[in-house]
């Protein structure tokens, strides 16, 4: 698999919310829930040198674009945590209110077009290679937060999808971060990976796979990078690449 047909989809990075925004939120939850919720510093933990990177530009507590656009088909929803949240971490209000005009145009300034560029770079790789790999980009609390069911903290969890994610990819993956001294899940606590709706169950040579970091590995408690953060990041590429490179045709 050539290392420039991969996608690096990092949903949860940014801590911005654009100031006509944030009249909408609890100014006193707000920034508990942005030290909480945010991957802090994925978008640079997952830059490797090669292949495309899609970076979310605003905070998931504005629109997370990994929710489903429709609440009825999201069952995050069902706790205010939909593509809009209207709850925080603690499950605790977080916005003031939500009428559904407000809703669809934060969705049309941020979720329609970040989705359409994902389906963009997809293509554009099938395009050039025949192939894609997207790799989606996250970390996790060393603690479960309130809302989270499952609470194993692992060093690594790797999500998969039936279809999309092949036995090698995250039977190697998950290999070569136990290899380097880290304890590793599939699907636990978390699971699934993105795929473009387009080609969902419809496309064999879309790839997907879901990497998430535990924070402790390379955050401190305030949110700050700790001393980690270089060997994670150097652990991460090496794993990556070699996992690419190595099943290059």
């Amino acid at each position: 698999m050539n290392p420039d047909s991969t996608v690096f989809h990092i949903p949860h990075a940014s801590t911005c919310i654009p100031p006509e925004y944030l009249s909408d939120f609890y100014e006193n939850v707000l920034t508990e829930n942005l030290l909480r919720m945010t991957d802090r510093y994925t978008d640079e933990l997952f830059d490797f040198g090669f292949g495309e990177r899609i970076v979310f530009p605003v905070s998931r507590l504005l629109c997370d674009p990994e929710r489903f656009r429709d609440d009825g088909r999201e069952e995050m929803a069902k706790i205010g945590m939909g593509a809009v949240y209207l709850s925080g971490y603690d499950r605790k209000p977080l916005r003031r209110g939500l009428n559904p005009e407000r809703r669809e145009e934060i969705l049309r300034a941020y979720y329609d077009p970040h989705h359409r560029l994902l389906e963009e770079k997809t293509k554009n790789a099938l395009t050039r290679f025949g192939t894609c790999l997207i790799i989606d980009c996250h970390s996790f609390s060393p603690i479960p937060l309130p809302y989270e069911k499952d609470s194993l903290r692992p060093d690594i969890c790797i999500g998969t999808d039936r279809i999309h994610t092949p036995c090698w990819l995250s039977t190697a993956l998950k290999k070569s971060f136990r290899g380097a001294g880290l304890s590793v899940r599939l699907n636990r606590p978390f699971s699934g990976t993105i795929v473009p709706m387009k080609y969902d169950r419809t496309e064999p040579h879309v790839f997907s796979v879901m990497v998430e970091v535990n924070r402790r590995l390379y955050l401190a408690e305030d949110g700050k990078k700790s001393q980690g953060f270089s060997e994670i990041f150097h652990l991460l590429r090496r794993v990556i690449v070699s996992e690419i490179i190595r099943r290059n045709p």
